[in-house]
């Protein structure tokens, strides 16, 4: 097992084991940070992931398209990402056979042509939009959406819910981050914004990334109540009558600034959040998609020359 320690462009800093010798590739590590990989030519094979990475299994799918012989993969990654990736490569002339289940099979080509394919809704986008609606009590429509990608925040969600029907507060929520159809890692951080303006007490595990809890002083600077304990973050829900107040903030990654954002729209005053190229690298234009259905953002330049480094986010209700 090599140990490999990533830290880029915001990117959680993770301890990746790697489990597998893929044959026909031989890595040298540098202490740089970089992988640095050679190779005569890739051949297929079985490997088996301990993990069902969509990472991994997004990087093998390709490499055993090109790949002599079959290859099998197994426990891999279910997302519909991973579905996805299975149909475009297949458009692009790749034998690609039972994405979307635990074991994939592939037959290596000796080359692929290009197509053109259309994608899927990004579903975490689509889920912080959701949790936008939710965290302002707002409401307002978002299409295209594909709800069975979604289907563990959805259900949490319509749990928190029920309370609402009868006129009270959203209800808080535990839940357990888990590799898909359980619920995405990537809405931990948004979804902890809300759960700190619901009324009663939440558990969140996080079961997926390590150092997955940077945003959590940040939150708190709102006024967020949460404890953290290892991968676990007890968030204590609001008190009656007691509302975010603005801050300034700075993003680290890019779902924990996405959280900043939302707590930003539910906070009374005025916010800032800096460090918001990490939102870029996962949002396009995330500001003027929120002001269209009634939030009041500014993206300020304060270098020039350089990237925006600010987004001023302002309570108002959203219709």
């Amino acid at each position: 097992m090599v140990q490999l320690i990533l830290t880029s462009n915001g990117i959680i800093t993770e301890s990746i084991p790697v489990m597998h010798r893929i044959r026909g590739m031989m890595f040298s590590l540098a202490w740089d940070g970089k992988v640095r990989a050679n190779g005569k030519g890739l051949v297929g094979g079985r490997f088996y992931l301990d993990y069902p990475s969509v990472g991994a299994t997004a990087t093998l799918m390709m490499a055993a398209c090109m790949a002599e012989g079959k290859t099998l993969l197994s426990n891999v990654a279910q997302e519909p990402e991973i579905i996805e990736l299975a149909h475009f490569l297949t458009e692009s002339g790749a034998c690609i056979n039972d994405a979307g289940s635990d074991k994939i099979y592939i037959c290596g080509k000796n080359q692929l042509h290009g197509s053109e394919y259309g994608t899927m809704p990004d579903r975490i986008e689509t889920g912080t939009f959701i949790l936008a609606a939710a965290i302002t009590r707002s409401c307002f429509s978002l299409s295209p959406v594909f709800p069975c990608s979604l289907s563990g925040l959805l259900e949490k969600l319509q749990l928190s819910a029920i309370p609402a029907s009868r006129g009270d507060d959203l209800r808080g929520f535990n839940f357990r981050t888990q590799p898909y159809p359980g619920f995405p890692t990537d809405l931990q951080p948004q979804t902890m914004a809300l759960l700190s303006t619901c009324s009663g007490s939440s558990i969140i595990e996080e079961s997926v990334f390590e150092n997955h809890m940077g945003h959590v002083r940040e939150l708190q600077k709102f006024g967020a109540k949460i404890e953290v304990c290892g991968s676990t973050a007890l968030v204590f829900g609001k008190e009656k009558g007691s509302h975010f107040s603005g801050s300034r903030v700075t993003a680290t990654d890019l779902r924990g600034g996405t959280s900043l954002v939302l707590a930003g729209l539910a906070s009374e005053g005025i916010t800032e959040i800096n460090g918001i190229s990490h939102i870029d690298r996962g949002y396009e234009n995330l500001e003027s998609k929120l002001c269209l259905i009634g939030a009041d953002i500014k993206r300020q330049d304060l270098n020039k020359g350089h990237a925006n480094n600010f987004i001023t986010p302002v309570c108002t209700s959203t219709t």
